[in-house]
């Protein structure tokens, strides 16, 4: 099974290469416990925001959100 940012890719990428990326928001929380808020983006062109308590997490969720969202 694939993790849902492989998913993303594939899709984003079926007419062509693109740009994907990965920006943290916001980090909260102390030290041993944080979160992550983490927003994917297409060509610069943003497509959906994930939150976890790490950063790769964060990243799944949003992709997983983008692949979602049309």
């Amino acid at each position: 099974m694939k993790d849902h940012k492989t998913v993303l890719q594939e899709k984003l990428q079926e007419n062509g290469t693109v740009h994907i990326s990965y920006k943290v928001l916001k980090t909260s929380g102390p030290d041993h416990d944080k979160t992550f808020v983490v927003e994917v983006y297409c060509e610069d062109q943003p497509l959906a925001v994930g939150e976890g308590k790490t950063k790769k997490s964060s990243r799944n969720e949003a992709a997983e959100k983008g692949t979602t969202s049309d």
